[in-house]
């Protein structure tokens, strides 16, 4: 036997064994099969150097099933809000949130709940057109609230605002005119109501 040969896992057993140990290294639990769902989580962080680094470490060396990731600055000078979603299972995600709070420049997070939360998604998408189908595309827009904000001889670009749900229906009902380009910004979202995060 080669030392290549001796280095590898012989049997399915201790694949598995390897799997399990390569998941407690990455910090991760042996959270049951089938419970990860849909977190939105919202991190406030000092819009410091290295901030963002190490926020984006975490979420690596956790192999977080990151679904979007958003940034932009908060409503208070020189904090920036980040809005995580993963799809995971609340033993990660707590976790996740323990070593986030572990960064002397996060100030504050908050996992939102799905029933007290308004999230939007913001996406461009810009579609084949010609003379025949132009004005279907637009009576199509319309339907889903887009708004047309370039037009030129053989494209038509949309700018759309809603639920991921209502993005993803828009487009797939493009696809059949040909989608050149799409840029989505991501779920963004906050607390309904009088509430403060």
């Amino acid at each position: 036997m080669t030392d290549a040969e001796s280095d590898r896992p012989s049997t399915d057993v201790e694949v598995a064994h390897l799997d399990a140990e390569e998941r407690e290294r990455a910090g991760q639990s042996n959270a049951p099969e089938g419970s990860a769902r849909s977190h939105t989580l919202v991190v406030f962080a000092n819009d410091n150097p290295g901030a963002l680094d190490r926020i984006v470490g975490v979420l690596r060396r956790r192999r977080a099933a990151t679904q979007t990731f958003t940034l932009g600055r908060s409503e208070q000078p020189g904090v920036l809000r980040i809005t995580v979603v993963m799809d995971d299972s609340e033993v990660e995600v707590d976790h996740f949130i323990e070593q986030l709070r572990k960064i002397v420049d996060v100030q504050h997070i908050v996992n939102l709940s799905a029933d007290f939360t308004v999230a939007r998604e913001l996406a461009l998408i810009k579609v084949n057109s010609g003379p025949s189908n132009s004005s279907e595309i637009l009576e199509l827009g319309h339907l889903y609230g887009a708004h047309v904000i370039d037009v030129a001889n053989d494209t038509v670009t949309l700018e759309v605002t809603g639920s991921e749900e209502k993005v993803e229906t828009l487009v797939s009902q493009l696809q059949k005119y040909g989608i050149r380009e799409i840029a989505r910004t991501g779920r963004v979202a906050m607390t309904r109501g009088a509430q403060d995060m």
